[in-house]
């Protein structure tokens, strides 16, 4: 921040004022919590009074994702990035985003952060958002250990390239089909086309579409655990349908910067292995003592409603991330305590 960003930029305002140069598109791919960004106390069209400066680049107008902009030649107000910041949800940096030699001193705010890139206290990492709001409300107030089911996870089994961990028999073989319910399906659009040229690598793509036809979604919601393994991108849609069910979440993932990590300290939360450790996920948790298991889920559950509960919520805590960073050095920004 002392090098990289213009604090004078943000002496003009008791808010936080922020320009955009485009709007988040929120139906492009997918919805986000950012649509409601333009119509909001921190929007100003006006940049000389901005202390900060938007660009949405998966919505930017790129009809080929794979033709990167020069943001210097976007963006009139550039300046080698001071004070902007870059959003993405993109699975992959590469799909729908500029160079990274090419983004200057732009910070990011993104759902694809590693924590070996990252720069600390600059970049932000950000959760994806909830796709099923059609979930049981009761299914929050029930305690661990009364809930039907033990561990589970229904989705995807990835055939090749990321997230293809999911295809192995230490993944797969956590089934037990009493408490501990895995249920991956191949059907999907890229094992398709990858079925069409190497069909061997669909071996038990059958008996899992079976135990996958036979368990509800919503059903698997009412369990104490909740498996969030990495797909196409280490950040995952599960991760809020967990917490927003009162389940603990179980990240397989490697590399991987979690979202609003100033504001919420993730590991009285959640639990986090790596792919080569799955073996160890089932032990860990059948040795985890009752009242470490109801700790977490009451932070988790704290968690989830102050910072990720709705799109209201989470746009004020992309906020608070932002203003986080001004902290003993913009006193009209208030720090606000973590949890």
């Amino acid at each position: 921040m002392d090098l990289c960003f213009n604090f004078s930029r943000c002496h003009r305002s008791e808010q936080l004022l922020i320009y955009s140069y485009n709007s988040p598109q929120p139906e492009q791919p997918k919805p986000t919590y950012m649509h409601q960004f333009p119509s909001s106390i921190w929007h100003t069209s006006d940049p000389e009074k901005a202390c900060l400066l938007f660009y949405f680049s998966d919505s930017q107008a790129n009809t080929d994702a794979w033709i990167k902009p020069k943001l210097s030649n976007l963006l009139p107000y550039w300046n080698n990035g001071l004070n902007h910041v870059i959003i993405s949800f993109a699975d992959r940096w590469s799909d729908t985003n500029p160079p990274s030699q090419s983004i200057g001193m732009a910070s990011i705010l993104a759902t694809n952060l590693r924590t070996t890139t990252y720069r600390p206290h600059f970049d932000i990492s950000i959760p994806l958002p909830r796709l099923n709001l059609d979930v049981p409300s009761e299914l929050g107030s029930l305690k661990p250990f009364e809930r039907k089911y033990f561990l589970t996870f229904k989705g995807t089994r990835y055939l090749s390239r990321e997230g293809n961990f999911r295809s192995s028999a230490t993944f797969r073989n956590m089934h037990n089909g009493v408490d501990v319910i895995v249920a991956t399906t191949c059907k999907h659009e890229t094992n398709d086309k990858l079925l069409r040229w190497q069909p061997w690598r669909g071996s038990k793509c059958d008996n899992d579409q079976v135990i996958f036809d036979s368990y509800d979604f919503l059903e698997l919601l009412n369990s104490t655990f909740g498996l969030v393994p990495a797909g196409r991108s280490p950040a995952s849609y599960r991760m809020l349908e967990v917490l927003s069910v009162g389940m603990i979440p179980i990240l397989i993932v490697e590399n991987y910067l979690r979202p609003f990590n100033s504001l919420i300290q993730w590991q009285h939360c959640l639990l986090q292995f790596s792919t080569s450790e799955m073996h160890l996920i089932l032990p860990t948790l059948r040795k985890m003592p009752r009242v470490e298991v109801e700790a977490r889920q009451r932070y988790c559950q704290q968690v989830f409603d102050k910072f990720l509960k709705d799109d209201n919520i989470l746009m004020n805590s992309v906020i608070r991330s932002l203003k986080d960073r001004f902290v003993g050095r913009l006193p009209n920004f208030v720090a606000q305590h973590t949890i």
